[in-house]
């Protein structure tokens, strides 16, 4: 399962309120001694400059936990279904086998 960082903008009714509802999300990448990074940020951009950081853990919590949802909800409908459609019961009827028949072994074995 992944997160695209753009998902973070699906988020904006959850943290952007007014007057700053338009999300934006930023990313910064830089160099140092381990090598290259990149950071998300979302802002919740207003009219007239307005801005406001939402940062990127919280809404990234957020879309995880929708993940999560998602996902649980599809295996669970998929078990249903399956649970649904197959049936474990014996056969009846003239197919049932006869417990009391004798079994031997070049019943098992080809000759």
């Amino acid at each position: 399962m992944a997160i695209w960082p753009g998902e973070a903008k699906l988020t904006a009714p959850v943290f952007c309120s007014a007057p700053a509802t338009e999300p934006m999300v930023v990313s910064d990448t830089f160099h140092d001694s381990e090598g290259t990074s990149t950071n998300y940020t979302l802002y919740c951009v207003g009219d007239h400059g307005i801005l406001t950081n939402e940062g990127f853990a919280l809404p990234m919590l957020v879309m995880l936990t929708a993940h999560v949802v998602i996902v649980t909800s599809l295996v669970l409908l998929a078990k249903f279904i399956n649970t649904g459609t197959v049936r474990d019961r014996p056969v009846q009827g003239r197919f049932q086998s006869d417990p009391n028949l004798p079994v031997r072994t070049e019943d098992y074995f080809e000759h």
